[in-house]
């Protein structure tokens, strides 16, 4: 039978345990009632106070989101993004889940939660992506999740799924770095390798893992494309950087402080993930990563205003959009203007 996203709406927020997570003080309290809600039921262009964990896996395994969502709260988190289980055999998988079905799963998870939002996991050099694009937008998906690493992130096969991405306004996020598999698959996660989505106008994606050890392309990658708007307007793809570790602790004061002090219009661009699963939420993990990036951004001296979009607001951003237009944009000596 399948399963629409429909079927899980209804539930507060307060049964998602978002009463018992502790927000900034300068965050004044307003009634749920008063958030901008969707179709779906879901609150569009921002997000209730509170962190949010915008990368965890789904694994094989029957839904069980009341358990999820206690450990989510555990580890002082109202929500999240979780992405469907794999499209393609590894770590021992011995059979490739039906695409249908892995979309249900993970809309699943999210059963009776309006601050968890399900991302389906597209290889995007199948003959069929753009079909699946479809079907995940009908079922009521929110997102993508990508990671390529037998070939170039942006070809001729892939760019027109982004492309449909783009249309639909879903977001998606993308494995870059190194990629802890089998094969030598390295050349293929740099992050230059994304400047192809300049052709893909309007998508919103996010390189994961800083792209480490690459953290200064991802930043100068960022960077071109932020200045490409001041060449083409609105119409060119927005980026934003997911900080999910990746990063060894040894570099992560070095990557958030070359993130944050670069000079680049990327408060609103930055957002946190813990790399977790949903069968078993790591608290101590998520808890512990938190505390490191926490103390990191105290002593650069980002604004509470920052951290907060980097653990809200830049989630918000990249799920629903924002406006372009009043972004400061960096034009470097000898920027070919045309």
């Amino acid at each position: 039978m399948q399963m629409s996203r429909r079927s899980f709406i209804g539930t507060t927020l307060a049964s998602a345990g978002v009463a018992s997570v502790a927000v900034a003080s300068s965050q004044k309290e307003r009634p749920l009632s008063t958030y901008k809600r969707g179709a779906l039921g879901k609150i569009v262009g921002e997000l209730p106070p509170g962190r949010y964990d915008t990368h965890i896996h789904v694994y094989p395994g029957a839904p069980r989101p009341d358990a999820f969502k206690a450990k989510l709260n555990k580890a002082g988190f109202v929500g999240g993004c979780i992405y469907s289980e794999c499209p393609f055999l590894r770590y021992g998988q011995k059979k490739l889940i039906d695409p249908e079905l892995a979309m249900d799963n993970v809309i699943g998870w999210a059963a009776g939660s309006e601050t968890i939002y399900p991302f389906y996991w597209i290889n995007p050099a199948l003959p069929n992506a753009c079909d699946l694009v479809d079907m995940a937008v009908e079922k009521g998906i929110y997102g993508f999740k990508v990671i390529r690493n037998d070939g170039l992130p942006v070809d001729e096969r892939t760019l027109p799924v982004y492309q449909k991405m783009a249309k639909y306004n879903k977001p998606v996020t993308f494995h870059t770095g190194i990629l802890w598999d089998s094969y030598p698959s390295s050349d293929y996660f740099r992050p230059a390798n994304w400047e192809g989505l300049l052709y893909a106008p309007k998508l919103r994606f996010a390189l994961a893992h800083i792209s480490w050890p690459w953290c200064d392309e991802c930043i100068a990658v960022y960077g071109k494309l932020l200045n490409a708007s001041a060449l083409r307007g609105d119409e060119v793809p927005e980026m934003f950087i997911d900080t999910t570790p990746g990063t060894p602790k040894i570099y992560r004061k070095e990557a958030l402080t070359k993130i944050f002090t670069v000079g680049y219009d990327i408060h609103d661009h930055v957002q946190f993930g813990s790399d977790c699963r949903v069968t078993k939420y790591g608290v101590d993990w998520a808890t512990d990563w938190v505390k490191t990036d926490l103390q990191i951004l105290n002593e650069l001296g980002v604004s509470e205003k920052t951290v907060d979009s980097v653990f809200r607001g830049s989630m918000a951003r990249f799920l629903f959009g924002g406006d372009n237009s009043k972004r400061t944009v960096p034009v470097p000596d000898g920027v070919i203007k045309r």
